[in-house]
């Protein structure tokens, strides 16, 4: 009985999350009022990236509904509250946990707004003002709907915004792996090319989950343990800032490709050296902004010197920031690079590709699922510790 009084709480998050994957999809197939995709927004949704930015974000371009902006808007103002922190900008962060979530649902209904004006005007074809009032306000209402679900499953369910954004991945891969399959029909060998692309994910999954566990270890000195005792291990992760990049960076490129939509094909803003060149550089950097945000050199720094630990050959303080930092900088680089190089090939296949541009997607699409799978995995093995840890005790009895 106790066992399953254990197991109870688990299986409720687990409908809970399933509930809520369930009512995101339904919202997804509501048509929307008043819209009629025009030309320009099937030039726009097939010949750039903004569809796929859209699916990693948490959104659904490629096809218009209520729940179309969804998660975007959050990310994007999850990423500028952390530099409004690290910052200490205008004070926040002297303010107090609820207020910082204030600020935080006012900057996404802003920044929501300013989104489904966009893609209002720029991209779909409505009748007045009044209509284009009414689908900004759908829109928007749609996109707090989303976010809201997950503020919900992340208090309610398993995963926070992981399962939303995996079902968009899935829904929006299936179709494209439809098309590379029939294109490699025409081809010769098409099994057997087919059967490499299976073995090419399949590698790529394996790698990006042994890579995603890889660690430095960092090595401390406990002056309060006895002097034989072994060396504290800190683990530094290698890819630490990957699965928020590839989110985050995600959102906030589609805000440079919306407005890409109000320039000529020929401007700089829409060359695809530019485009791609700025893509690696904002993942790179976004990368090792979240690994700071992880590991902060000066936290750790802090907490070593407070808890009698330090580094051997580093004095404690300053000089074990800056040792931290260098360290950080040095075994994280692998991670930032493959991270930035994934994300831009993503990016940009559907130029450089041409019909095959579903095979620069895929390795982009199989670390997500990755990362996003593996999250989910944690959280339920962590939910159900107790129950193993209970199940053990009986055993040992």
């Amino acid at each position: 009985m106790a066992n399953k009084n254990e197991l109870k709480p688990v299986i409720k998050r687990f409908l809970i999350m399933i509930l809520i994957i369930f009512i995101y999809v339904l919202g997804t197939r509501i048509p929307l009022p008043f819209a009629e995709v025009t030309a320009r927004y099937k030039e726009v949704m097939d010949n750039t990236p903004m569809s796929l930015m859209s699916i990693m974000s948490g959104a659904s371009f490629s096809q218009l509904s209520v729940f179309s902006i969804g998660l975007n808007p959050f990310m994007i103002v999850m990423l500028i509250i952390q530099l409004m922190l690290m910052t200490r900008f205008l004070g926040i962060d002297a303010l107090s946990m609820d207020q910082i979530q204030i600020l935080q649902q006012f900057l996404i209904l802003i920044l929501t707004i300013i989104q489904a004006a966009f893609l209002t005007f720029g991209l779909i074809k409505t009748g007045d003002l009044r209509e284009n009032f009414c689908v900004i306000l759908l829109l928007t209402a749609g996109s707090m709907l989303v976010i809201w679900l997950c503020f919900m499953n992340i208090k309610h369910g398993i995963g926070g915004t992981s399962p939303i954004i995996l079902i968009n991945i899935l829904t929006g891969m299936i179709p494209s792996l439809g098309q590379i399959i029939k294109e490699m029909q025409k081809l010769t060998n098409p099994n057997m090319l087919i059967a490499l692309m299976i073995l090419l994910s399949l590698g790529i999954a394996y790698f990006w989950v042994a890579f995603s566990h890889a660690y430095y270890p960092l090595k401390t000195i406990n002056t309060s343990l006895p002097s034989y005792s072994k060396p504290v291990i800190i683990p530094i992760g290698l890819n630490m800032g990957a699965m928020m990049t590839y989110m985050v960076g995600m959102a906030v490129l589609t805000i440079p490709a919306m407005l890409t939509l109000y320039f000529s094909p020929d401007s700089l803003i829409n060359n695809i050296y530019v485009q791609t060149s700025a893509s690696f550089v904002l993942a790179f950097l976004l990368f090792y902004f979240f690994t700071f945000m992880q590991f902060s050199p000066h936290e750790q720094a802090k907490n070593l010197r407070n808890s009698n630990n330090y580094i051997l050959n580093v004095r404690p303080g300053k000089p074990t920031q800056r040792y931290l930092r260098k360290l950080l900088l040095s075994v994280t680089l692998p991670g930032a690079l493959l991270t930035a190089a994934q994300l831009t090939l993503g990016l940009s296949g559907v130029k450089l590709f041409g019909v095959y541009a579903g095979l620069a997607v895929i390795p982009m699409n199989v670390v997500m699922i990755c990362m996003f799978s593996l999250g989910i995995k944690d959280q339920v093995e962590t939910m159900l510790y107790p129950h193993r840890y209970s199940r053990l005790m009986k055993e040992e009895k």
